[in-house]
C-alpha cells in the first residue's frame, strides 16, 4: 500500500469518525424543533415530547403557525405573536423554556399562562411530587401511569421512564414575578405560571426545564444545575453550600415535648436538659419551637417572649443550658411573617412598623378581617428581620427555624406579584440570617417554588410533613407504624429534588415511639440534621446512641438518601422500599416495609448504590450482624415482617479484604477516618472505640489497637474487635496483621 493511499485512508477515517461522533453527540443531546404547527423535543434520535403549544388562560393563544430561528420559536396568532425561547443547558441533556406572551395574556393575575405538550411518546410510567392540601406546604409522591393522572397543577417535580429505558424529567422554573408549577390540562402535560397580580406585562417568563438521560441520578442533578442557572439561581444549588457545623451534633426540639408549645417555658427547657444529662446522653443543641411568643390571636406583639413563660427573657435560661448542661447551641423558631397571623397592627411592634404594613384577608373570611405584615418592596422588610434577629442573637440564640414559608401565596393577590414579593422577603430574611447566624437556618413549610427557589445560601430545609405522634393507646401502635412508613416514602422521594438545593431535614421524632428505629436509620443514612422531641424523662437511649459518638456528634453520610433505581416508581407498591446513600466509596442501603403487609420478600444488589465502584463487595446487615460476599450485580435475598426494616453496608473489597467500621453504630463506615490495605496488613483509624468490624480474607496473625495486642473474633471472614470507648475523645488506631 502506497504512503499516499495510507494518508488518504487515514484522513477519511478521521473525517468519518468525527462525523460519527458529532452525530452521536447530537442524538444524545436535547433539541427543540418547531414542526407540524407545534413544538417537539428530541433526545436520542427520538421525539420525546410532541404537540407543544402555548396556553394563555382567558387570553389569546389560538395559534395559526409556527416558525423557528435557532433557539427562538414564534407562534403566530390573530393579533401579536407568542414567543418561546430555549436555553440549552451546559450538560447537553437539558433545555430551559421561557415564554413571552407579547400582550396576548389576560390582565387578571389569577389567570395562568403556560406550555403544554399533547403527548409523551413511549411513556411507560412516572412519579410526580405534588404539593397537596389543606396547607399546601409539602409535596408527596404520586405514581403516574398515564398523563391524565397528573394533578392539574402544583406538581413540583415530575420524572418518568420511556419504554426504551430513557428517563425524562421536568422541573418548574419561576421568575419575573411569576410562580410556575407543573401539571396537566385535558391530558396534556405542561406548566402553569401565575403572578396573582393584575396588569402584569412581562416577557421571557420562566416555564420549565426538561431533560433526558439513561442515568436518572445524573439527570436529576443536571436538570437542577441547568434549570437554576437559567433563572439566575445558581446560589440555590447544594454544590454551592456548606453544611452548618451546628448540626454536626444531635439536637432536641421542644415542639412535641411541650405538647405543641402549650407547656413551653424555661422550666421545661431546663428539665429536658437535665433529663438527658441524667441519662448520660450528650445532646448538642436545643431548638425552642412555637409557644414562646407574646401574641394576640396569633398576631405578633413583640420580639420579647411571653413573660409568663420566660419572665426574664431567654438569656438567663440559655446561659444555664450552656453552663450547667453543656448544650452547645440553642436555636429559636418563628414564621416567615413573624408569627402565624402576621403582626398585630395595634401592638407596639405594629405601631413601630405602621408605615410599612400591608394587609391581606384571612382565608375563608371577609376582607374586613385581615392579617398584616411588612411590604416586601419597602425598607421595612430589611429592618424587621434585622431587628428581630439582632434581638434573638443578643439573647444567646445561634440559629433560627423559619416556618410558614408558603404564606406568600395568600399574601400576594392584589398586593404584589408572588415571586417578586417572595424574592424580596427571602432576600431580606437570608441576609439577616447570614449576618447574625452565619447562614444557619432550617427552612420549613417550604415545598413551593416561591420558597425553595429562594433558599439562597441557607443549606437546610424540611423535606416532609410534620411528625405527629399518636397517644391513643387502643389504636396508636398501628398508626405509629403507618405514619412512619408514609414519612419514609415522602421524605426519600422528596429528596430527589430537594437534595439538589439543600441538605434534606427529615424532621424530629420521639425515641420512645415504637416505630423510632424506622425513623432513626433513615436519619442516620441521610446527610441532613437529626433531632428528637422526647418528653422529659421519656427516652429510649438504645435507639439514640447508635446515631452518635460518645460526645453527641452524628455519624453523617456524604450524600442524601435517595430511592434505589428499581424503587424510583415504587410508590405505595406492596414491595420492600430501598434507599441508598454513601460514605465516601462505601454504600449504605436502608430497606423498609412501608405498607401494611405482614411479609414482604425482596432482594438487593451492590449495584443498587448508584455510582459505587468495584467488582466484589462485603455486604453487612446491621440488625442481623450478617455478612455476604457478593459480586456487583449479585442479588441478595431478604424478607421483612410488617413494617420491618434492615440496614446494609456495601463495602468494596480489596483482594478479599475491607474495613467496615464501628458496627454498633447505624452508620458504621462513617466512623472510619482512614484506612489502608496492603498484602501484609490492614490499618484503620477510627473516630473512637466501639465494636469494630473488618472483612479479612484469611485468618489474621494478630490485631493491635493503639499499638497494643488485642483479642478478636474471626468467623467466616468477619473479624470483630471490642474496643473500649475512652472518656477522652480521640482517634483509635487498629492494625490487623495478615
Amino acid at each position: 500500500m502506497s504512503r499516499r493511499l495510507v494518508v488518504v485512508l487515514t484522513f477519511l477515517f478521521l473525517f468519518a469518525s468525527k462525523g460519527f461522533a458529532q452525530n452521536t453527540s447530537s442524538e444524545n443531546s436535547c433539541t427543540v424543533k418547531a414542526e407540524n404547527g407545534s413544538v417537539s423535543i428530541y433526545y436520542g434520535g427520538k421525539a420525546r415530547l410532541t404537540g407543544g403549544l402555548p396556553v394563555l388562560q382567558s387570553g389569546n393563544s389560538s395559534t395559526s403557525g409556527v416558525s423557528q430561528s435557532n433557539d427562538d420559536i414564534r407562534f403566530e396568532t390573530s393579533s401579536k405573536p407568542i414567543d418561546i425561547s430555549i436555553v440549552p443547558g451546559k450538560s447537553g441533556d437539558v433545555v430551559s423554556i421561557f415564554l413571552s406572551p407579547n400582550g396576548n395574556e389576560s390582565d387578571s393575575g389569577s389567570n395562568f399562562m403556560g406550555l403544554f405538550f399533547r403527548e409523551i411518546p413511549g411513556f411507560d410510567e412516572g412519579v410526580s411530587l405534588w404539593r397537596y392540601g389543606p396547607y399546601y406546604c409539602w409535596s408527596t409522591p404520586v405514581k403516574i401511569d398515564s398523563l391524565g393522572q397528573l394533578e392539574k397543577w402544583d406538581v413540583q417535580f415530575f420524572y418518568w421512564r420511556y419504554s426504551d429505558g430513557i428517563y425524562g424529567a421536568a422541573m418548574p422554573l419561576s421568575g419575573r414575578g411569576y410562580r410556575t408549577t407543573l401539571g396537566q390540562k385535558d391530558g396534556r402535560f405542561g406548566c402553569e405560571s401565575v403572578s396573582y397580580y393584575d396588569g402584569m406585562k412581562e416577557e421571557n417568563i420562566p416555564q420549565m426545564a426538561i431533560g433526558f438521560g439513561r442515568n436518572p441520578y445524573k439527570l436529576f442533578t443536571d436538570i437542577y444545575e441547568d434549570g437554576l442557572r437559567s433563572i439566575g439561581k445558581s446560589q440555590d444549588l447544594i454544590a454551592n453550600k456548606t453544611y452548618p457545623r451546628i448540626f454536626d451534633g444531635i439536637g432536641w426540639c421542644s415542639w412535641n415535648a411541650s405538647v405543641y408549645g402549650t407547656k413551653l417555658n424555661e422550666h421545661l427547657l431546663l428539665g429536658a436538659a437535665k433529663s438527658f444529662e441524667d441519662g448520660g446522653f450528650p445532646v448538642k443543641w436545643f431548638l425552642v419551637d412555637d409557644g414562646w411568643f407574646n401574641n394576640t390571636k396569633g398576631e405578633l406583639n413583640s420580639f420579647v417572649p411571653d413573660t409568663s413563660k420566660f419572665p426574664k427573657g431567654f438569656k438567663p435560661v440559655i446561659e444555664r443550658l450552656k453552663s450547667e448542661y453543656h448544650i452547645d447551641y440553642v436555636g429559636v423558631w418563628h414564621t416567615l411573617d413573624g408569627y402565624w397571623n402576621g403582626i398585630n397592627p395595634d401592638s407596639p411592634l405594629g405601631r413601630e412598623f405602621k408605615d410599612y404594613l400591608f394587609a391581606w384577608p384571612r382565608e375563608a373570611k371577609s376582607a374586613a378581617d385581615k392579617h398584616y405584615f411588612i411590604s416586601p418592596d419597602s425598607k421595612g422588610i430589611t429592618k424587621f428581620y434585622d431587628d428581630f434577629h439582632k434581638y434573638l442573637a443578643g439573647q444567646g440564640f445561634s440559629f433560627v427555624k423559619v416556618d410558614n414559608q408558603l404564606v406568600t401565596q395568600t399574601m400576594a393577590p392584589g398586593n404584589f406579584p408572588i415571586f417578586k414579593g417572595a424574592e424580596e422577603i427571602h432576600d431580606a430574611l437570608n441576609a439577616s440570617v447570614a449576618k447574625y447566624f452565619h447562614d444557619t437556618m432550617i427552612n420549613c413549610m417550604d415545598m413551593t417554588p416561591d420558597a425553595y427557589l429562594n433558599f439562597g445560601s441557607t443549606a437546610v430545609a424540611r423535606a416532609e410533613d410534620d411528625y405527629w405522634p399518636e397517644y391513643d393507646t387502643v389504636h396508636a401502635r398501628n398508626y405509629w407504624f403507618q405514619r412512619a412508613g408514609q414519612h419514609i416514602l415522602q421524605e426519600v422521594y422528596n429528596s430527589i429534588y430537594f437534595s439538589q438545593m439543600v441538605y434534606p431535614d427529615y424532621d424530629m421524632f420521639e425515641s420512645v415511639n415504637p416505630a423510632a428505629p424506622i425513623y432513626a436509620i433513615a436519619h442516620a443514612i441521610n446527610d441532613g440534621p437529626t433531632y428528637i422531641t422526647d418528653k422529659v424523662g421519656e427516652h429510649n437511649f438504645s435507639v439514640l446512641r447508635p446515631l452518635v459518638y460518645s460526645d453527641g456528634t452524628l455519624l453523617r453520610p456524604d450524600k442524601a438518601l435517595l430511592p434505589t433505581e428499581d424503587c424510583l416508581f415504587n410508590v405505595d407498591a406492596p414491595k420492600p422500599f430501598k434507599a441508598f446513600s454513601m460514605d465516601g466509596k462505601i454504600g449504605l442501603i436502608g430497606v423498609w416495609n412501608c405498607v401494611d403487609s405482614n411479609d414482604l420478600s425482596g432482594s438487593l444488589k451492590p449495584s443498587d448504590v448508584n455510582g459505587i465502584e468495584g467488582d466484589r463487595f462485603a455486604v453487612y446487615e446491621y440488625f442481623g450482624k450478617s455478612l455476604v460476599i457478593a459480586d456487583k450485580n449479585q442479588s441478595i435475598p431478604f424478607s421483612l415482617p410488617g413494617y420491618g426494616y434492615k440496614l446494609y453496608y456495601v463495602v468494596p473489597l480489596e483482594d478479599g479484604n475491607a474495613v467496615i467500621g464501628l458496627v454498633g453504630k447505624y452508620n458504621a463506615p462513617a466512623a472510619v477516618i482512614g484506612s489502608r490495605i496492603t498484602t501484609h496488613e490492614i490499618r484503620a483509624v477510627l473516630h473512637e472505640g466501639g465494636r469494630f468490624a473488618a472483612v479479612v480474607a484469611t485468618m489474621p496473625e494478630s490485631v493491635e489497637v493503639d499499638g497494643k495486642e488485642s483479642a478478636f473474633t474471626y468467623d467466616n471472614h468477619l473479624l470483630t474487635v471490642n474496643i473500649p470507648v475512652s472518656l477522652k475523645s480521640g482517634r483509635v488506631s487498629v492494625e490487623i496483621k495478615l
